[in-house]
């Protein structure tokens, strides 16, 4: 009826990648969800979870990892979409989970974004390092050079 496509997931490895993801440790993941870090390894080996948990952990890894299981179909009925017209708009309101699945997507690449900008302001800083290096050579040189001058 809905054309909902659901897919098996090893919900345990997903949770993995997105603990590496982020750089989160297993002892502070632990910590989060409330469980010892000895667990979480055993987390990490489920296929399946309850809900409760899998809830905690979705806050706790900033990620809706229930969106993993079904995709909605990119082409939307009539049926499934409820049309709103107001001041002359025509606005499509689409399912919540189809918009949750693309606000994650779009928290991953963000996510690569501030690593990207990270990693260029670190670049930044020790290019910065090294023309104060260069500077002070530079300084340390013309003093050489005038002593030299001056001995002649």
């Amino acid at each position: 009826m809905f054309n909902i496509e659901l897919k098996e997931v090893h919900i345990g490895k997903a949770i993995k990648e997105r603990l590496e993801e982020i750089k989160m440790t297993k002892t502070e993941f632990g910590r989060l969800i409330g469980v010892p870090q000895q667990h979480v390894n055993r987390i990490f080996e489920r296929d399946t979870i309850e809900t409760k948990k899998l809830m905690r952990i979705c806050r706790a890894l900033d990620f809706n990892f229930f969106a993993l299981f079904c995709q909605f179909p990119t082409n939307i009925s009539a049926y499934l979409s409820a049309v709103a017209l107001g001041d002359g708009d025509a606005n499509n309101n689409l399912g919540e989970t189809a918009i949750l699945s693309q606000l994650e997507i779009l928290k991953v690449k963000l996510g690569e974004a501030r690593g990207t900008e990270t990693d260029l302001r670190d670049q930044i800083a020790g290019l910065k390092d090294n023309i104060e290096q260069l500077k002070s050579n530079l300084r340390d040189k013309d003093e050489i050079i005038t002593l030299y001058k001056e001995r002649k």
